[in-house]
């Protein structure tokens, strides 16, 4: 197993403690821990923390290539945007332990029916915008012991309205697949509400 995930040596290796190998190897003995059982799913939370850029794109190179070679599915926990848009086929948006928003990753990217999710993608440093300051999510995550009342993002929400503090919306299909747990995702995907100008309301809220 260990020579299946790229470790050399792993005759010598296997006897060597965590803290005698670099953060790229030690994330490698847990791919090889987690692939001896054969599994049909693997579950990597976090894969890529804490490693270096050339490191984080050598993991991903192996977790695709087990992939492809084992026939099995992956399940990527990850905040990282950037490895969402490069590994993922479908993408499970959560928030305050909600799911919150369900789509194939190019969808989500190009048009998500979330307000939260259009935080996260405006937080993101762009090369085609010319942008003053990043995008803020205003307040703070809720506390799982005492959500909020309604929709768990709605305190931070630039669109919400009286509906969302009252009334846990449903997640429902807005089309094409592409799930979304929030009251106003028609609006949104029919262009009646500007995805655009929500961002520019959050930003505005933070000033």
């Amino acid at each position: 197993a260990l020579r299946s995930v790229g470790i050399p040596k792993p005759e010598r290796r296997i006897d060597e403690y965590s803290f005698e190998l670099s953060g790229g190897l030690r994330q490698r003995a847990m791919i090889a821990v987690a692939l001896s059982c054969n599994p049909r799913l693997l579950i990597a939370d976090e894969p890529t923390t804490a490693l270096d850029v050339t490191t984080q794109a050598q993991i991903l190179d192996l977790l695709r290539k087990i992939q492809q070679e084992r026939q099995m599915a992956i399940m990527l926990i990850t905040h990282n945007l950037g490895v969402v848009a490069e590994m993922a086929d479908d993408v499970v948006v959560m928030y305050a332990a909600r799911v919150v928003e369900n789509a194939p990753v190019e969808n989500l990217f190009n048009r998500p029916h979330m307000p939260y999710t259009w935080g996260l993608l405006g937080s993101l440093p762009r090369l085609d915008a010319d942008m003053e300051r990043l995008t803020q999510i205003p307040g703070q995550p809720p506390s799982l012991l005492n959500p909020p009342r309604g929709c768990r993002f709605h305190p931070r929400c630039p669109i919400a309205v009286e509906r969302c503090r009252t009334e846990m919306p449903a997640l429902r299909d807005v089309g094409g697949g592409h799930l979304a747990r929030c009251f106003r995702a028609e609006e949104i995907a029919s262009g009646a509400v500007d995805p655009v100008a929500i961002t520019a309301a959050v930003g505005a809220v933070m000033k």
